[in-house]
């Protein structure tokens, strides 16, 4: 029994981790909240796959895909570079050994794999998802120009790039309701900042 509380105590720190991303009530998104948001997304969107997915296999990815940042943390996207990424996976490497080691569930373990490999469509899935969160909370944050800040308009930049847009391409719903995000997006920028989203479009970012 004490295996799992410890367990559970690492997974409530999930709830304690905070991303750079706001939510509407201009309060930043916790990571625990994001991995909830993906399996709430992969339950509304599953009548729309075109593709027959496990989604026990799905939901579970979802929610487990970021625990090791309950010990890693996270780095935001505009922080990282090849260095720092090298040390996160290392890191979070370390972080899924010590998490297994409290847990008797083999499972869980083929679901990290799984998911850092992106072979099955299952794992492309939930990266897919991944992504998409951050542009709902593009869409949902009470003010906008905090996206702004980083790096020259890093994430608006990445956020209206054809490569980011190509990465919802193999399902089309989720291409539809990315297209429809960014679409309520564009039109939040003009009314609330005066800024037109096309200024955006086309500009390369070897992030994406």
């Amino acid at each position: 029994m004490k295996t799992i509380v410890d367990f559970l105590k690492i997974a409530e720190k999930l709830e304690c981790e905070y991303r750079l991303t706001q939510m509407s009530d201009g309060m930043n998104q916790s990571v625990a909240a994001h991995s909830w948001n993906m399996a709430m997304m992969a339950i509304a969107m599953e009548p729309y796959f075109v593709r027959k997915y496990d989604m026990n296999r799905v939901l579970k990815m979802c929610l487990l895909h970021d625990l090791p940042e309950a010990i890693a943390h996270d780095i935001p996207l505009h922080e990282q570079n090849d260095m720092c990424r090298m040390e996160k996976r290392s890191q979070e490497a370390c972080a899924i050994n010590k998490i297994m080691g409290l847990l008797n569930n083999q499972s869980v373990s083929e679901c990290f794999d799984e998911y850092e490999k992106r072979v099955s469509f299952e794992s492309r899935l939930v990266k897919a998802l991944d992504r998409l969160d951050t542009t709902v909370q593009h869409l949902c944050a009470k003010d906008l120009t905090y996206v702004g800040k980083y790096n020259d308009n890093f994430y608006w930049k990445l956020f209206f790039s054809d490569e980011f847009a190509a990465h919802f391409d193999f399902e089309p719903i989720l291409r539809k309701v990315f297209d429809e995000i960014k679409q309520q997006v564009s039109n939040r920028l003009k009314d609330e900042l005066d800024i037109d989203s096309n200024s955006f479009i086309g500009v390369k970012n070897e992030n994406s």
